[in-house]
């Protein structure tokens, strides 16, 4: 008999639309623990705000997907007791050998409540001293949020029987005690940035593609790029994510017409999988000039497409990206570093060539669904033993 394999946490609400790095990883992961001859059935459950187009989907004939509408008040309060309910109803009905919650706050706490046998996965962690533009809002019930979700996120740690970080890094800042057992496995990329390598020459153009906040600063981006565009006059810049702030995105518009970059600079929200596979494949380079990173989807899959990258030296990317290999790494908000690094790339094509032919054999070697997937299963060993 093989697993059975209860997934809980962010999944795409339809297919071929992915909105952040965990949808990446968890809809990359969820068909390769499927095609494994050890598992028998993945069910995944996705909470959701009405946004959902059903309530349930069949992917195969081993993945089933469920969409249950997510408690809207209270949640973090209650410690998300209606979804924890519904949760523990799909426990009762599929009865997974283990529970796998996809990041460590309410759907880790979830996952640790309704099994013994239960695996988080660290995509971030909020209890470290850089301050979360999800959370901490800087009004009193921000904080008083972001305290109650620093409380789950150590709780889920002591209590988890695995414990998955996707870096180094996190594993550094988990500090507190840890019953389980903590392993690494990184996130993988899907097969079809895999498919874009070798990379062909390009127009000088650098692809951001990420949730427009503060954190990941493309506004720091765009005033790099002012920069680039006085050397490389052709040079252009795409900026593509979500959205959610739309104070922030007027920060960014207004910052382009300041410096009179309209032109020059392509603004696109949510994309679908195709149009994200089109951009990567147009881009001379992905840029990340993020304030804080754990171990971001994008550059995994910029690499696995034979592209070089351009990010800063936080978090877990200097794992990812070896400095003057496969990329270049700068210091965060070190805007005149990052202009020069760019203008490298765009200015020399075989140098973006034969970083990205390096950074492809990295990729090969940590982040196919494959390998992930064979480590995952690993993980889930350890919980039942």
């Amino acid at each position: 008999m093989g697993m059975r394999i209860l997934m809980i946490g962010a999944y795409p609400l339809e297919p071929g639309v992915v909105r952040g790095g965990i949808e990446s990883a968890t809809s990359t992961l969820v068909p390769a623990l499927a095609a494994r001859d050890d598992v028998d059935a993945v069910t995944v459950l996705r909470f959701h705000q009405g946004d959902a187009l059903t309530s349930y989907r069949r992917e195969g004939p081993k993945v089933e997907v469920h969409y249950l509408p997510g408690q809207r008040r209270l949640r973090t309060v209650s410690g998300s007791f209606r979804d924890l309910r519904r949760a523990r109803k799909l426990v009762a009905q599929v009865k997974p050998d283990v529970v796998h919650g996809q990041e460590i706050g309410l759907y880790g706490d979830i996952a640790q409540r309704c099994s013994r046998q239960s695996v988080v996965t660290v995509h971030g962690v909020t209890f470290t001293d850089v301050k979360s533009d999800a959370l901490d809002d800087g009004s009193l019930r921000g904080r008083l949020r972001d305290r109650l979700i620093r409380r789950v996120e150590r709780r889920v740690l002591r209590l988890a029987k695995v414990v998955v970080s996707i870096s180094a890094w996190d594993s550094q800042v988990l500090d507190l005690p840890i019953r389980g057992t903590r392993v690494s496995i990184p996130n993988a990329a899907g097969a079809e940035f895999f498919a874009l390598a070798p990379s062909q020459p390009t127009p000088p153009t650098l692809l951001f593609a990420g949730v427009f906040t503060s954190r990941k600063n493309p506004v720091g981006l765009v005033n790099a790029f002012a920069r680039v565009h006085m050397s490389v006059p052709a040079a252009r810049l795409s900026l593509v994510g979500p959205q959610p702030d739309l104070n922030y995105l007027a920060l960014v518009r207004d910052r382009l017409r300041t410096l009179g970059l309209q032109g020059s600079v392509d603004i696109s929200g949510l994309v679908d999988n195709d149009r994200m596979l089109a951009e990567i494949a147009n881009a001379r380079a992905v840029v990340l000039f993020s304030r804080q990173e754990t171990a971001p989807t994008i550059l995994a899959q910029a690499m696995a497409a034979g592209k070089p990258v351009v990010a800063t030296r936080v978090g877990g990317v200097p794992e990812m990206v070896q400095d003057g290999e496969t990329g270049f790494l700068v210091d965060s908000d070190d805007e005149a570093t990052l202009a020069d690094r760019m203008v490298k790339l765009l200015v020399d094509q075989e140098l973006a060539l034969d970083m990205g032919r390096r950074a492809h054999e990295v990729a090969l070697e940590r982040f196919t669904a494959t390998a992930v997937a064979e480590l995952t299963v690993q993980a889930y060993r350890k919980a039942l033993a």
